[in-house]
């Protein structure tokens, strides 16, 4: 059983107050950077912080310098997260991570589902580019977590990440990216148990709308996910010393209530995390 389990949160959790996603630009607030967001990482007394490529202002190494010196003052653990699977690019994204000092490179393959006919071909594609990769992913001792992002179902995460045959090569588990595919995260976490190395941790609701159902974020607890079982799962049965939460919600009427809302789901969830998920384990 693993004890002391660190808490993290994705810079996504923020991405209205960011203003970079096309969705909700602050006019009235200034937008959020990451030095802020390490600030209110700490004063939710969470242990570390995951971050979205589209919040970084810039690579090059003394801006990256900058964010590992804040967040080591801070006491504060990084992980980095990107999007895609081309070699090139992955290879620039783990050079990124190596600066910061991530031991994760979270990224996905990022297909839609309803327009690939063939996705096996797909995953014999990121086969290909995985093993460009490997060899500087051993070299910086980066794991690539590779997410459920509403393309690949749980059966062919699990042979993608079988067939790469690789310790630097798992899973990042999205619990609400499962229901895309109507999939049930519990079972699901649990198949991919030995193979996760990141997290995003969150719940969902659903609504019935007229053209079908619509899921969206809700604060931890707040949703029709089984998260007491999944974090059980995730800390008796996978190698996770670190549950990194994501904590997306949809732009209201007015930007103060956007941001209100963002931030107020942020602190509910934090409070649920340590309150009733890991009360056990810490």
């Amino acid at each position: 059983m693993h004890r002391n389990i660190k808490l993290g949160l994705f810079s996504y959790s923020y991405h209205l107050a960011f203003g970079k996603h096309d969705v909700f630009q602050p006019k009235d607030h200034p937008p959020m950077d990451l030095f802020r967001f390490m600030d209110r990482a700490v004063e939710l007394g969470l242990d570390g912080i995951q971050i979205d490529p589209m919040h970084l202002e810039r690579t090059d190494p003394d801006y990256l310098a900058q964010i590992v010196a804040y967040a080591g003052q801070r006491n504060l653990y990084i992980e980095y997260g990107t999007t895609g699977i081309e070699a090139g690019h992955l290879l620039e994204q783990l050079r990124i991570a190596h600066a910061l000092g991530s031991p994760i490179l979270r990224t996905y393959i990022g297909f839609n589902p309803r327009e690939v006919a063939d996705v096996q071909q797909e995953v014999t594609y990121a086969l290909a580019q995985l093993e460009q990769v490997k060899p500087r992913a051993e070299e910086y001792r980066i794991k690539i977590a590779i997410e459920n992002h509403c393309d690949l179902k749980t059966d062919e995460l699990l042979d993608l990440v079988q067939r790469a045959n690789s310790p630097f090569i798992g899973v990042c588990v999205d619990l609400g990216n499962f229901m895309i595919h109507l999939e049930n995260p519990t079972e699901s976490v649990k198949r991919l148990a030995p193979y996760i190395y990141s997290t995003h941790f969150k719940d969902y609701a659903s609504e019935m709308m007229n053209w079908g159902f619509k899921t969206f974020g809700v604060p931890l607890g707040k949703g029709s996910i089984d998260l007491k079982a999944i974090a059980d799962i995730l800390i008796n049965e996978s190698k996770l010393d670190r549950i990194m939460l994501e904590l997306p919600v949809e732009k209201e009427a007015t930007e103060a209530a956007t941001l209100k809302k963002e931030d107020d789901c942020v602190v509910e969830s934090v409070a649920y995390a340590h309150n009733v998920l890991l009360k056990d384990y810490n």
